[in-house]
């Protein structure tokens, strides 16, 4: 399409677009400058309401460059699972597949570090609790690169120790913030407990039969425990993915990715208890498999939350 300008009080033209920008980058044309062509009717227009005359289209995103581009995090924004257990339980399974090796091969690790720790006594348990933020990161990082079919090695277990201030903290934040929660539980427990131990005392049979009925006020209590445990279940998959991001703020966001996905993870995990109970006649050896199994499931259900995600 031919386009004209006015330059200077003067129409000019004919030109082609193309040199219509060569005019517009170089000078010669100015923003505030009257363009017309035949479809604009009788009605002009300043150059610089005409797109992509004085700045060149920026180039296009790929298509999966575009899907995998972060969108800047909200407040506002919310995030729901939409695709079904069984289904990611079976992405998990299509993950391993040809990498079952790998993922045994880094769950024994991991155990036999804590096994390790765990025969010494006093100063492993305290290398334990040091190193447990880290070392959760960095299993994380493995079943997440084994979850989304990257390049997982053994060495990655121990990356978490690259943020280990991060990873520390947040792990200690998760304690004390589930401990927390646990408070109502603890308390009910105790006097539960001092009940039974008065009764035994005293011969009170009644107040030792109360017991029966203050028990299951015990597992009702550990409900806000075992919802905190969910809440802050993603923590660990947040650190890995965003750089630079604080504990408390990774804590936050998985708050928010699982306002109305709790109970979904609570559904998955369950899905694995007969195979947990199976595991048991081959006195644990099946955990070789249904270990990996679960926690690469875990991880593709941490991205299909992320897929989830809208804003408000």
């Amino acid at each position: 399409m031919q386009w004209y300008y006015v330059e200077k009080g003067k129409q000019q033209g004919p030109v082609e677009f193309e040199q219509l920008r060569v005019l517009a980058q170089n000078g010669s044309l100015k923003p505030d400058d009257l363009v017309w062509n035949v479809s604009m009717g009788n009605q002009w227009a300043k150059a610089g309401t005409v797109s992509d005359l004085f700045e060149p289209p920026p180039p296009a995103l790929p298509v999966e460059a575009a899907a995998e581009a972060p969108a800047e995090w909200s407040a506002a924004a919310t995030f729901k699972s939409m695709t079904e257990n069984r289904d990611l339980m079976a992405r998990a399974r299509s993950a391993l597949d040809g990498h079952w090796g790998i993922a045994m091969g880094g769950m024994l690790i991991f155990g036999l570090i804590y096994a390790v720790l765990a025969g010494i006594f006093v100063l492993g348990q305290v290398v334990s609790f040091v190193i447990s933020g880290p070392m959760t990161l960095g299993w994380t990082l493995f079943f997440l690169n084994l979850s989304r079919e990257k390049t997982a090695d053994i060495g990655q277990l121990f990356d978490g120790f690259k943020q280990f201030g991060n990873a520390f903290v947040a792990y200690l934040l998760i304690m004390l913030l589930v401990l927390a929660w646990s408070l109502p539980a603890i308390v009910v427990g105790l006097v539960v407990v001092l009940i039974g131990v008065k009764g035994a005392l005293t011969g009170n049979l009644a107040s030792m039969g109360s017991m029966v009925f203050l028990i299951p006020l015990v597992f009702v209590a550990l409900i806000p425990a075992l919802m905190a445990q969910f809440r802050y279940a993603l923590t660990y998959y947040i650190l890995n993915d965003v750089s630079g991001l604080g504990p408390m703020e990774a804590i936050h966001r998985s708050t928010q990715m699982m306002v109305g996905n709790k109970w979904k993870l609570f559904c998955l995990q369950c899905r694995f208890i007969g195979w947990a109970l199976l595991c048991l006649l081959t006195l644990g050896i099946g955990l070789l498999w249904l270990i990996p199994y679960m926690v690469t499931s875990t991880a593709c259900f941490y991205d299909n939350v992320k897929e989830g995600r809208t804003t408000n």
